[in-house]
């Protein structure tokens, strides 16, 4: 039977970031996933604390952790060095962030023709962040059979100052289309295939050349250029240094609608990163059971092919979303489910689920459903009790976020990740069997360097 100290499941930015903390923290860790998760959808920046009227994402931290049952009212001091591990880890396998937790709250113009809030973005959208100056132009730049962005509409849409909501706007936006042989009769293209052809050495010179002709040729003075968020995915790298070096002025990349290469180069890395580690990754199926030993985590059983996968682990970690990510689930009477081990779930009655308007100021009532925890982490029922010994909650499962509202979910995700990895690799009870062999795994082993290759 296959061990692991500790089984993730749910492999998207909480997952990825505890399972990584885990592996170099010396646990044998395997991450357990039934498919892509949400961060495929991610626009790109990190979304940390921007509620209404926040400044900076340390204010809207200091906001949030203030409020009743939010988690960041006890993952609030993990926050920043959450941010800088993953930085660190992110930077290590070419995907650099740009900001902290000090930058100012920008309105960043989106594929949409709207602006997003954002503070802390990967470094092919840090052009988009300085204050725009007098004179300056925001050129939308597209491609003729793309059919995510079309340049003329999202230029009109941001001329509009509202759209800006109350930030620095550029004084005059522009659009060009242009037409590539690289696409020549293919109508129906998204960033995927347009990031392919930028990670290919030929077609990115050829693009990026068409590219800084139109915009040398277009009227007016000095401008930023807002391309698609599809400059490549697996030579990203790449593709930025010849972007700074081949176009006249700064360059930024566009969020779009998914599927997101920002979102799916963050997962990217973490994932190698996590295998660099000694990690190992189960894609495909979702986790059928998790069987129990005296009122404790005994073992997970995954369903495969020929055979049930049964893993022996004393913990697991449950990363798995909330209703987007399908870690809640709502049945026809009129409750929340908690996907895997159908845990206590705080979430508003079925009546309050419909709301007039889904997109009104306070949030949907909805976003704030998820599992209610002790300060560890560990899940607990309403009067305060651990229904079993050796699980684990972070990420968007967490209850008491309104993650699209006060635009936190990244940074929940982070920080409550890596508490609960530490939590594991640390437990508070000195009886705990897993205490002296994580303990001993941990010094017995190292974290590979980058360039180490991976078994």
């Amino acid at each position: 039977m296959p061990t692991a100290d500790v089984v993730v499941v749910g492999a998207g930015l909480a997952g990825l970031t505890c399972g990584l903390t885990l592996a170099e923290g010396g646990a044998r860790v395997l991450i357990v996933a039934a498919g892509q998760a949400a961060s495929h959808w991610a626009a790109g920046p990190l979304d940390v604390a921007a509620p209404p009227g926040a400044a900076t994402s340390r204010a809207g931290l200091a906001t949030l952790a203030a409020t009743a049952g939010h988690p960041y009212a006890v993952l609030a001091d993990d926050v920043e060095p959450a941010l800088t591990w993953l930085a660190e880890r992110l930077a290590a396998e070419g995907l650099p962030y740009t900001g902290d937790l000090d930058a100012p709250l920008r309105s960043l113009p989106t594929g949409l023709g709207r602006t997003r809030p954002g503070a802390i973005v990967p470094q092919a959208m840090a052009a988009a962040m300085p204050a725009w100056q007098p004179g300056e132009r925001l050129l939308i730049v597209g491609f003729g059979g793309f059919k995510d962005l079309w340049p003329a509409a999202v230029a009109a849409s941001l001329r509009r100052p509202a759209v800006w909501q109350g930030g620095s706007a550029p004084p005059a936006v522009g659009a060009i289309v242009l037409e590539l042989a690289e696409l020549s009769g293919r109508r129906n293209l998204n960033a995927l295939h347009l990031a392919r052809l930028f990670d290919e050495p030929g077609s990115r010179l050829r693009i990026l050349e068409a590219i800084a002709r139109a915009v040398e040729r277009a009227p007016g003075g000095p401008a930023r250029i807002g391309l698609p968020a599809a400059l490549g995915l697996h030579d990203h790298a790449a593709v930025l240094d010849e972007v700074e070096r081949r176009l006249p002025w700064p360059a930024f990349e566009l969020p779009l609608v998914p599927p997101s290469l920002p979102g799916m180069r963050l997962v990217a890395a973490l994932r190698t990163a996590f295998r660099r580690a000694g990690g190992r990754i189960q894609m495909g199926q979702a986790v059928a059971r998790v069987e129990q030993e005296q009122g404790r985590v005994a073992r997970v059983v995954v369903p495969a092919a020929a055979r049930d996968l049964v893993v022996q682990t004393g913990a697991v970690v449950l990363a798995t979303g909330g209703i987007a990510g399908g870690g809640l689930v709502a049945t026809s009477d009129g409750r929340l489910h908690e996907a895997v081990l159908d845990l206590p779930v705080e979430a508003p009655a079925a009546d309050a689920w419909l709301a007039a308007d889904p997109f009104e100021p306070a949030g949907h009532p909805l976003e704030a459903a998820g599992v209610r925890t002790d300060a560890e982490l560990r899940p607990v029922d309403g009067r305060g009790r651990r229904p079993l010994a050796g699980v684990s909650i972070c990420g968007s499962l967490l209850a008491g976020q309104r993650y699209l509202r006060e635009r936190c979910g990244d940074g929940v995700a982070i920080a409550s990740a890596r508490r609960a990895a530490l939590a594991v690799l640390e437990p508070s009870g000195a009886h705990d069997p897993r205490a002296e062999r994580l303990a001993t795994a941990s010094r017995s082993r190292r974290r590979p360097a980058a360039g180490e290759a991976v078994a």
